[in-house]
This record gives C-alpha cells, sequence and structure tokens, in this order.
C-alpha cells in the first residue's frame, strides 16, 4: 500500500547591495528558489523499506533595478549682480560711422553705446529715469524748457561733464558747416536752431547756459513733444566732450574724418574705449569711476562678423548677445539649451516702402494708387513665412500703438479691390504692362529686404513690369538722386519707420515748410547748401494735418493728444504718404550666462540710437 505525504519548505534569499558609486546603475539579482518534496513513497522490497524524495526547481527570476541617482545639481542665477567677467555682443555691418556726430546706422549707435550716456531713459509707462540729466520744468506758457545736469559726472578722462558739452553738441551737429549737413527734423521750435542750420546767425539764440548745470531752452511755440528730445533724437542721444573737440581739425572734425573716434574717444559712460580692429572687434574696459556705480564685466567686446557666423559663436559660447536674430534660426536656436530666445512685442516701428512722387508723372501721389499696391500683395503670407510669424501687418503710421487710428481701413490681401483700383486708375489688364515699378532695398535688415522679390511676384502676376534692386549702403544717396541704374524712375525703396517712444516723430516729414517733408525726401535733386530747399519739389501736404499737429504741440492733457494724433493717423491711413508693411518683433539670442537685460522693455521703445543700457548687465561666470 503506499501513502503519499506533502511538505512544503520556503526558502527566500533577498539580496539589497548598495553603491559606492551612484553615477553606475547597479544590477540586483534576486533568485527565487523554492524546493518542494513532491513525493515520498515507500517500496517494500525484501522488507528493506526505501524512501526516495523528488525534488523540482523553479527556474530563476531575475529582477533587474537601476539603484536611485541623485539628479546632477542645476546651477542657480545668483540673485546679486556678478563682478568680473567679459561681455561679447555682436555687431552686424561694422562700425560704419566711427564719428559720433555723424551716425546714421544703428550699428554706429550699438558701437559707441557703451562708452557714452543719454540725459533721460524713457519707461514704458511714460516717466522718465534720469541718466545724465537730473530732470527738467516747463514754463506756464510752454515756451521755456530748463534742463537740469546730473552732479559729479565726469569723462573717461576725469575732466567735469556739464552744460557746455551739451549745448556744444548741438553746435557741431547742427552746423552749416558739417558735411552732410544735419536736417532739422526735430526741435525745429527752439528760437533761432534753423537760422543757426542756414549759416545766418553763430550760435542758436534760443539755447542758454545758465550755470554750469542748467540750460535753457527757448522755443518759438509751444511743443508738446520737445521734451521727447531728451531722450530720442540727436543731439541729445550723442553728447561729445567739448575739451576734446576744441582739440580737432575743424574741417576733419565736420567731415567725420577724424581719426580720434576710432582711436582715442571718451564719453561717460559704464565703458571706456580700448581699441579697434578694422572688421575685427571693438574692444572696452570698465569705467571704475562711472557715475553710477562700477558694472559687473571686466570688458566688453562688440564683435564683427557674417550672421551665420554669430549664430555659430553664440552656441559655442562666444557671443552672449546677437541682434538681430535671424529668423530662420530661432527655431532651431529655441531646442538649444544653452542659449536663450527673447521677443520683444514691436508696436513702435515698421518696415516699409518710401514713395518716389515724381517716377511715371506723379502717377504715385494718387492716394488710390498706394492703395491699389497695398490690396495687391499678400502682407499676411510675408509675416507668415518671412517673419515666421513673429509680427504683424501695418495699416498706417501708428497702427499697433496707443495711437492708432480707431476706424482704420486694414489693405488686407484682396485681388478683386486691387484689379478695380488698378483698372479705375487706367491701367486694366491690357495696359500694365506699360508701367515698370522699381523697387530698391540696400543691404542691412534681411528680412526687410525680404518683401521687395514678394511684392515684385504679386505685381508680376497682375501683369506688371517690375525690377529689385539691391544696392550697397554707400550708393544709397546716389540712387536716389537718379545716379542708379533706374535713373530718376524708380518708384519705392525700403524704409524703416514708425511712432517710436512719441508719435511727434512724424512731425517733420509731414509738416508742408519741412525739408524733411515726404516730398522733399525723394526729389531727384540736391538742396541748395544754403537755403536747404528743392525748388520745383512736389510737397506733401494736407491742411488738416497742418492744423492738428499744431493743435497736439499745445496740448499739454495726454488723452486730447492722443485723440489728436489719431485723427492725423487716420488721414495717413487713407492718403498713406509712406507705404507701411509689417512690424517685425525684435529677436535677440542671449548666452545663458547673460544677465541684466531687460530686452523685452527696452527694445519696444524703438530706440535705436542708444545700446540698451549695458551697464545694467552682467555675466553669470558658470564653472
Amino acid at each position: 500500500m503506499k501513502r503519499y505525504a506533502w511538505v512544503t519548505l520556503l526558502v527566500l534569499v533577498a539580496m539589497v547591495l548598495t553603491s559606492c558609486a551612484p553615477a553606475t546603475p547597479q544590477v540586483v539579482e534576486k533568485v527565487v528558489k523554492e524546493t518542494v518534496v513532491v513525493e515520498k513513497e515507500k517500496v517494500v522490497e525484501k522488507t528493506v523499506v526505501v524512501e526516495q524524495t523528488k525534488l523540482v526547481e523553479k527556474a530563476v527570476e531575475k529582477v533587474v533595478t537601476a539603484t536611485p541617482v541623485p539628479p546632477t545639481p542645476v546651477p542657480q542665477v545668483p540673485k546679486e549682480k556678478q563682478m568680473g567677467g567679459t561681455l561679447n555682443i555682436w555687431l552686424p555691418n561694422g562700425w560704419p560711422e566711427p564719428s559720433w556726430t555723424h551716425h546714421s546706422n544703428w550699428e554706429s549707435g550699438w558701437a559707441t553705446g557703451p562708452m557714452r550716456d543719454v540725459l533721460f531713459w524713457p519707461k514704458p509707462d511714460g516717466t522718465l529715469e534720469p541718466i545724465l540729466a537730473d530732470s527738467y520744468k516747463v514754463s506756464s506758457d510752454g515756451l521755456v524748457y530748463t534742463l537740469k545736469l546730473r552732479k559729479g559726472v565726469t569723462w573717461h578722462d576725469g575732466k567735469p561733464f556739464g552744460a557746455d558739452d551739451v549745448i556744444n553738441s548741438m553746435l557741431v551737429h547742427f552746423s552749416p558747416d558739417k558735411r552732410p549737413k544735419a536736417e532739422v527734423r526735430y526741435g525745429r521750435t527752439t528760437k533761432g536752431l534753423l537760422d543757426y542750420n542756414d549759416g545766418k546767425a553763430p550760435d542758436i539764440a534760443g539755447v542758454k547756459k545758465i550755470d554750469d548745470l542748467t540750460i535753457e531752452f527757448t522755443l518759438t511755440s509751444p511743443d508738446a513733444a520737445y521734451a521727447t528730445l531728451f531722450w530720442t533724437y540727436y543731439p541729445f542721444t550723442i553728447i561729445m566732450p567739448k575739451h576734446m573737440l576744441d582739440t580737432l581739425d575743424k574741417k576733419k572734425l565736420m567731415d567725420g574724418t577724424a581719426d580720434y573716434w576710432y582711436t582715442k574717444p571718451i564719453g561717460t559712460g559704464p565703458y571706456k574705449f580700448v581699441q579697434y580692429k578694422t572688421d575685427q572687434y571693438i574692444e572696452y574696459a570698465r569705467n571704475d569711476n562711472y557715475w553710477g556705480g562700477k558694472v559687473g564685466p571686466e570688458k566688453l567686446f562688440m564683435k564683427i562678423a557674417s550672421p551665420e557666423v554669430a549664430i555659430v559663436m553664440l552656441q559655442k559660447g562666444e557671443l552672449d548677445l546677437v541682434n538681430p536674430l535671424q529668423l530662420t534660426e530661432v527655431d532651431r536656436l529655441k531646442a538649444d539649451p544653452n542659449v536663450n530666445v527673447v521677443e520683444a512685442k514691436n508696436g513702435a516701428n515698421w518696415y516699409g516702402l518710401e514713395v518716389n512722387y515724381y517716377t511715371a508723372n506723379g502717377f504715385w501721389r494718387n492716394p488710390k494708387a498706394k492703395q491699389a499696391f497695398l490690396y495687391s500683395i499678400d502682407r499676411q503670407a510675408y509675416v507668415n513665412n518671412i517673419l515666421k510669424g513673429y509680427g504683424a501687418v501695418r495699416n498706417s503710421y501708428a497702427d499697433g500703438s496707443a495711437y492708432a487710428c480707431p476706424t482704420m481701413t486694414k489693405y488686407d490681401y484682396d485681388p478683386a479691390k486691387a484689379e478695380a483700383l488698378w483698372t479705375e486708375l487706367g491701367y486694366p489688364k491690357e495696359k500694365r504692362g506699360d508701367l515698370t515699378i522699381d523697387l530698391m532695398s540696400w543691404l542691412g535688415i534681411k528680412a526687410r529686404l525680404d518683401y521687395l522679390p514678394i511684392a515684385q511676384e504679386y505685381l508680376r502676376k497682375l501683369g506688371f513690369k517690375v525690377n529689385v534692386d539691391i544696392i550697397d549702403n554707400a550708393l544709397i544717396i546716389d540712387y536716389q538722386q537718379g545716379a542708379g541704374p533706374r535713373g530718376k524712375d524708380w518708384d519705392f525703396h525700403v524704409l524703416l519707420f514708425g511712432p517710436g517712444a512719441d508719435p511727434g516723430s512724424a512731425v517733420p516729414f509731414l509738416l508742408p515748410d519741412s525739408t524733411s517733408n515726404w516730398g522733399y525726401r525723394t526729389w531727384p535733386v540736391r538742396p541748395d547748401p544754403k537755403t536747404g530747399k528743392k525748388e520745383g519739389a512736389w510737397i506733401y501736404e494736407n491742411k488738416r494735418v497742418t492744423e492738428l499737429i499744431g493743435l497736439q504741440a499745445k496740448e499739454t492733457d495726454p488723452a486730447k493728444r492722443k485723440a489728436y494724433w489719431q485723427e492725423i493717423d487716420c488721414i495717413w491711413n487713407q492718403e498713406l504718404p509712406a507705404i507701411p508693411t509689417a512690424a517685425a518683433s525684435f529677436l535677440i539670442g542671449t548666452s545663458k550666462r547673460l544677465q541684466g537685460l531687460d530686452w523685452t522693455t527696452n527694445a519696444a521703445l524703438g530706440l535705436y540710437t542708444a545700446m540698451y543700457k549695458p551697464g545694467d548687465w552682467w555675466v553669470w561666470q558658470v564653472k
């Protein structure tokens, strides 16, 4: 007889190993082994009892787990400004005009920006941050502005800064001997400024030194926008040391050819000039005696390179700031952990086209011709594809700002409207081949230049003949004056314009007696060197606009002044003295170590003549 007995034996072995090297995952092998007596049987054989035991082993189970690895600590940006290190900033097109009084390209403003200060720095809320100036006050009749300068400011050579420097900077900038002669676009209401600029007076009657730190400006009529001169326009953004300028050859000073500007210029800014290596870099050193307190980095370099090279340098950590950023690189750079891409929405400036009002027998003087032009081109597609969505279509001067026309016409792409207007203007399909439209751009902002071939293609589809000319920057004036491949018959060239920090920037272009009037600007004849006038020129004039400009100049109530500018913008929106295209966002790429740059606030004000307060910047020295 057989008897069966079941006995269960459980053996569990757990092995837990800890590692001394946390960066290397450890494998823990957990072996589960179970031995079971599955059968005991007794066999009776010749009175001998034999017990047999059968063993069954289960398969080994391996459980692999990674030993927890402590995360790599992420360095935290210090809360306090760090001292030391070097700032490296891209300078796209070199240093076009080393002479401070001859700046006309924004690159020159950036090149000199670390060396100099402005009088005030505007804030988005309308208040002002005192820089070289301390304050200003306006008389009750709006005719006298009294400017107080900051006490204790010195030039880089230790000489004191004061009223003589500010006044002399005005005299140099507006001198009738300066070549090319400065147009009096802003501050035209300053008593005696036009007479001085025309060589009829030895100085500016309305500018008076009260003491070493006080200047009085007298106006011929109230001008509510006059104070904007103190932070936005020449010469108050480019103040120069009188004691140094007095030592220079006067002709070279007026021509901008003195080697002083690129060998030993001095300012009051946070950095001192060290050296300029042509087409390579500008080197600056920290101004340890800066009135605003010693800045962080010991050195600053403006490095000159092509856009393609600049992007590589940014990614390698050899540049801390790239401006402007190529739109085609934005998405790729956003994925780079070593780069920050920063966008400032733009309500201050727009790309557009300036009009030659004399070509085709004055055809473009008709507002409907410019409206037809806008309806003919898909500008939203330009924003989507060329600007990569970083921007917005603009339809008037103040579009996108608080001063925009509340009843604005939107010139969205509309082939039907374009066809109707062109036909009304005398250009039905069969006659459009009779009109050749010439578009011109100079080298510089690529996104702005890239609008021209797009416009060319849309206009060609409608039947027009269209040329696009890309020229060197040095040939701009010659082209405008009729010495280019199209002679005096070119039609449009690229423009960068907009209200900036204040809409008053449009005044010189709209007043019929201004040498900056839109009609004067494209008249292919050089102005009379004595009068600044261009005889026989067509002048843009709208009597209501002239009236509104006078009203806003006397208005001290911001809300009422805003309403005047909105009405001006509505007129602009219909008459289009210049043709707006789109406003591109201000996009930059920065290194992770760059700190203190308030790009989104400052860039949106559209101040191209200064370098967005480099004295606030510092670098975090990541080890």
